[in-house]
């Protein structure tokens, strides 16, 4: 039986230089549709320069305006290192390397490293080195971060540049930091010997792994109005502020409405809506009269004057973005939490008044909206490495000014959030559009 001969695939040649592409339009082209990747944001096209009195390190691709040199998930370090004085330099060594330590000033502390990066620039014994070949005083490099580490058996996610600090009893620290070090050696003559000398600089670098939420936030006028046309984009939390045993006060029902996506941008406002519900001497035993909650809003120049909840006196109401960091060490779990973000409000008509005291007052609601947002230094959402968990939770507390006195028990009502770091935006244009 003849083998049967299979012809051999045509030989193709390599391209000379791989073409360029661009997204954007020549002269005579126009955009008809345009979709933005995953975070809005274009990348910095600048460079981060750190002087030193041996060496100058240049990382490229960075905002010139920002404090440190900032990286996303899978990150490449690219960038080039000058030598002042390259003559008697044996080996020049790159390492990026990122640890988590987390301390318990009763319970010891625990390191993880998390990054482990080197390559070697230069060596002057290296095989690939021409015979008396000096250290260049120019050398360029690339190192990639990881997206996954090792620990304990199991694999997680690179967590994002951290630092939280709890003065308390017990103290508690968490930090997850990231460093690029250049370690160069050189020799030394003395008497009787040549010997090497290193010398290592290191500059930290901000790591923060790009996300954002699958839709965006629904924004309108007023949300009370919007929840039957568009119910699906709000989400009702109920909770009740019990009375103490005795009392002859009804409790107050309260309702918090909240947009239903549960993902926000770390720069988004989170729109809300609060109402309260009971009997006339309930909510005034919870606001008297007096209260700046009640107080209808004010417009001025700059438009509607909020009710912020960072002045003294004013947290009857109070709606915040809290911030929960979890440890585990030594099989004990240690809490603490840390306001992150506060809101501001306005009381939405109608209000209780005077005039209503010959109405019936078994059922009586006050109405408020407002929005909220992180604070400015906040740069990373919530995080779960080991045995360290960061949460978000969008908070509602309702607490008499009278605590101890007052038959209304306070009330707390946390709901779980993520926060990223990119907003969503679907309308954007072309960056050449106008």
């Amino acid at each position: 039986m003849s083998e049967l001969l299979t012809p051999s695939p045509p030989v193709y040649s390599l391209p000379s230089c791989v073409p360029s592409y661009s997204s954007l339009p020549l002269a005579n082209e126009e955009t008809v549709q345009y979709t933005p990747r995953q975070g809005t944001t274009s990348n910095p096209h600048g460079t981060f320069v750190r002087k030193w009195p041996q060496a100058t390190l240049i990382l490229k691709d960075q905002d010139p305006s920002s404090r440190l040199p900032s990286y996303g998930r899978h990150g490449v370090v690219c960038g080039e290192l000058g030598l002042t004085n390259p003559e008697k330099v044996v080996e020049v060594t790159l390492k990026l390397a990122g640890r988590m330590s987390c301390i318990l000033s009763d319970d010891g502390t625990v390191l993880t490293p998390v990054v482990s990066e080197s390559v070697i620039l230069w060596k002057a014994d290296s095989p690939e080195a021409p015979k008396n070949h000096r250290c260049p005083t120019s050398m360029p490099f690339i190192l990639r971060f990881p997206q996954t580490f090792q620990t304990e058996g199991k694999s997680w996610s690179i967590p994002p540049s951290f630092e939280a600090t709890f003065l308390g009893i017990p103290a508690l620290f968490v930090r997850c930091t990231y460093t690029l070090s250049i370690e160069i050696t050189k020799t030394r003559q003395s008497r009787l010997t040549l010997w090497p000398a290193s010398k290592t600089y290191i500059t930290l670098l901000h790591y923060r792994p790009r996300t954002r939420p699958n839709r965006p936030i629904f924004r309108c006028d007023s949300i009370f109005r919007s929840i039957k046309p568009v119910p699906e984009e709000w989400l009702q939390l109920v909770s009740t502020m019990n009375v103490r045993p005795k009392s002859k006060l009804k409790p107050i029902d309260c309702h918090f409405v909240v947009p239903s996506i549960q993902a926000y941008a770390l720069t988004d406002s989170i729109p809300f809506h609060i109402q309260l519900c009971s009997s006339l001497a309930s909510l005034r035993e919870l606001l008297p009269s007096t209260s700046v909650l009640l107080k209808p809003p004010v417009s001025g120049g700059d438009g509607i004057k909020w009710i912020t909840d960072d002045r003294p006196g004013d947290t009857v109401i109070r709606v915040y973005i809290a911030r929960q960091v979890v440890l585990e060490m030594n099989s004990k779990r240690r809490f603490r939490t840390l306001v992150i973000g506060n809101a501001k409000l306005k009381p939405v008509p109608p209000l209780v008044t005077k005039s209503q005291d010959t109405l019936s007052s078994d059922e009586v609601h006050i109405d408020w909206e407002g929005e909220v947002r992180c604070r400015s230094e906040v740069s990373c959402g919530g995080f779960s490495v080991g045995g360290l968990i960061v949460k978000d939770f969008l908070v509602l507390s309702l607490t008499p000014s009278s605590p101890r006195s007052s038959p209304l028990l306070p009330l707390q009502l946390a709901h779980p959030i993520k926060l990223v770091t990119d907003s969503w935006d679907d309308d954007l244009l072309h960056p050449h559009d106008t």
